[in-house]
């Protein structure tokens, strides 16, 4: 039991080392400095791209993360037998429907809003290393693991300015606080990040607004959930950090060729998750649904456009996952 513990606290400490130290930066110094030099119109120019970029980061992001970690599982999945793991394949349908500054089809420094709908295909491979142990009969899958790898495919539309679709890569963990059983609901914790390609938005002119973003994300998630026989309910709440390389180009519409420019190497933020769903059980199979949102972002001091950066992010996704 004691090996057990040691094992588990050590793949968990492993798995929070992920966060490190963000270096969050201040949206307003990136705007200035995109439009240091340049006009009043360029000021507002760069606001609406510098918003923008953020807003693609985290919607591209929950379209990859965004509700329980492993569909429809409360729980961890444990081990068949002392010597053979279990193991569960998923597939996974996402719709995450965000909202950016209107950069495309408002004109240079008109600050409008328009909606997008990133649509993610996810399969994932659970493998349960840990069976936990138990504090007292139908009270087991203390400390209980499971470790988890995926990859996506996140479609984005060209008629919104994406350059090309993203795939992503995810590997993590999941720590059982509590097993379900009669009893109690199940319980756990899981830490996920996921590794993306750079999201390139141009406007199609040259000479036109440009974005680029690297894709990475880290998800933290608390999941509480009980069987009812062959359905199943549960909730949770986390955190998505998003972090990584971020640039905007902007022209400025008063200076024959001037751009207001700004790259920034580690830009981190973070929102929170809420979320919840049900499945159905059949045998080895399990069809689910699940629904919620992410928070949003803190206002931009200065800026009156119609984006609003506060607004909630909705996503819904429906899976089937085996477990054998």
């Amino acid at each position: 039991m004691d090996v057990r513990i040691r094992h588990a606290a050590f793949c968990l400490l492993a798995l929070s080392g992920w966060f490190g130290a963000a270096s969050a930066q201040d949206l307003t110094l990136l705007v200035n400095q995109c439009a240091l030099g340049g006009s009043a119109e360029l000021l507002t120019s760069c606001q609406s791209a510098v918003l923008a970029a953020q807003a693609v980061r985290g919607g591209v992001g929950l379209a990859d993360a965004s509700g329980a970690d492993l569909a429809g599982a409360s729980s961890t999945i444990g081990r068949r037998l002392a010597s053979s793991p279990r193991v569960s394949v998923g597939l996974r349908f996402r719709v995450a429907r965000f909202t950016m500054p209107d950069i495309l089809g408002g004109g240079i420094g008109v600050a409008g809003e328009n909606t997008i709908n990133g649509y993610g295909l996810k399969g994932s491979v659970a493998v349960g290393v840990l069976d936990g142990f138990s504090l007292m009969p139908t009270v087991g899958g203390v400390l209980s693991l499971d470790l988890i790898g995926s990859g996506s495919l996140i479609f984005l539309g060209e008629s919104d300015g994406f350059l090309g679709n993203e795939g992503t890569l995810s590997v993590g963990g999941r720590l059982g606080i509590f097993r379900e059983s009669f009893t109690i609901p199940g319980l756990t914790v899981s830490l996920m990040r996921s590794f993306g390609q750079s999201v390139d938005w141009a406007t199609g002119a040259v000479t036109g607004p440009q974005m680029d973003t690297d894709i990475s994300t880290t998800s933290l998630r608390a999941i509480i959930g009980k069987d009812f026989f062959t359905l199943a309910v549960l909730g949770g709440i986390g955190w998505n950090w998003d972090r990584g390389e971020m640039g905007v180009q902007v022209p400025d519409p008063t200076i024959t060729g001037g751009h207001g420019i700004v790259r920034v190497g580690d830009l981190a933020t973070r929102r929170m998750i809420y979320f919840a769903g049900v499945s159905i059980t059949r045998l080895v199979y399990q069809f689910s649904i699940e629904g919620g949102w992410a928070g949003g972002y803190n206002e931009l001091a200065g800026y009156a456009g119609a984006y609003d950066p506060g607004a909630i992010t909705p996503f819904v996704s429906v899976a089937g996952r085996l477990t054998i």
